[in-house]
């Protein structure tokens, strides 16, 4: 018997100073499962430098609703997906939001799907990254149907929001996405899975991935056309101390550190496309050892490639860098 009444309600509390969801019973598909509704569970929130602070949702299939939005048809257009626990106003997707309308040039469109990847239910979340995933695939074709070029759409997807780009890049029947970013693409539940359980290069025409985390919340292993490893990409990142025994208000925040450094970086590197120069080199260990840095010389013909907002869509492989414990992280 599906759950119903107040155990399907979604509760905000407040983590970290960012705003999180929590659910007395999951979404999904269970006997004890709150029904999913796609269009109510899954709403795309856009923004533009017209509107930064007023959110305006799209729905799939309403012109109207697209209308209203002012997104521009010319411009790039960026779809970001946050990860477990959290909603669009969260830290992360306002901060993604700020440093790209900052920028300026861009849509913005923010993935709201807290209800099905809400706490404590992570197993559930896992579940439910297809059915987003599905979901978004449907709403980038229906802006490629209103006259939105697909070479101008790029997916950014933070832990289970990687994911979810990655099913999106999967499912899309117009043709491939240009760019999928995976910041620190979630590895729990996904360790195992083939080619089709997780974020691969057959997702996007260019793959990038930044990790932070490896091991534990984020994959430990290359999944992209290129790999970004800052600091070795295991926890735990520069700066991010164990809390002491009279600050256990902090232990959730040292228990994501490492991981959202990944959306940190990138966001910083929106504004300082140049900041996180880095370099090819077959492990952490032998480019600490200095068999790689002479490569930032630009010696032997090798080219620094960027972390970031500015990776080349032509490079291939892993490639490694160190960063500040504090913000600014860029070295550069």
């Amino acid at each position: 018997m599906a759950a119903l009444g107040i155990f399907c309600l979604a509760y905000t509390v407040i983590i970290g100073k960012s705003p999180a969801t929590i659910m007395v019973a999951p979404k999904g598909q269970c006997q004890s499962c709150c029904p999913i509704n796609i269009k109510e569970d899954i709403t795309f929130i856009s923004y533009t430098t017209e509107n930064p602070n007023e959110p305006r949702q799209i729905l799939v299939n309403d012109d109207e609703s697209l209308r209203r939005s002012q997104i521009d048809r010319n411009k790039l257009t960026v779809i970001y997906v946050y990860g477990f626990t959290e909603q669009y106003t969260s830290i992360g997707g306002t901060s993604m939001k700020n440093a790209y309308l900052r920028r300026g040039g861009v849509n913005v469109i923010l993935v709201e799907c807290s209800k099905l990847i809400a706490f404590p239910w992570y197993n559930f979340a896992v579940r439910n990254t297809k059915v987003v995933g599905q979901y978004l695939a449907r709403f980038i074709e229906y802006l490629v149907s209103q006259g939105f070029r697909l070479s101008n759409i790029h997916v950014i997807g933070f832990s289970l929001g990687a994911e979810i780009a990655a099913f999106a890049g999967k499912e899309l029947k117009i043709g491939k996405l240009p760019r999928i970013t995976g910041l620190d693409p979630a590895y729990p539940l996904y360790r195992g899975t083939n080619n089709k359980g997780h974020l691969t290069p057959s997702d996007a025409k260019f793959v990038d991935v930044i990790h932070t985390d490896g091991g534990e919340f984020g994959f430990p292993v290359p999944m992209g056309h290129v790999d970004f490893f800052p600091n070795g990409g295991f926890p735990i990142q520069p700066g991010c101390s164990t809390p002491k025994y009279k600050e256990l208000n902090k232990v959730f925040g040292y228990a994501t550190c490492s991981h959202v450094r990944a959306w940190k970086y990138y966001i910083e590197s929106i504004q300082n496309p140049y900041g996180f120069p880095s370099v090819s080199c077959h492990s952490y260990d032998a480019f600490n050892s200095g068999k790689c840095l002479r490569d930032l010389n630009n010696s032997n013909g090798q080219i620094v490639q960027y972390m970031g907002i500015a990776a080349n869509e032509k490079i291939r492989g892993q490639f490694y860098l160190n960063t500040r414990t504090t913000e600014p992280f860029a070295i550069n």
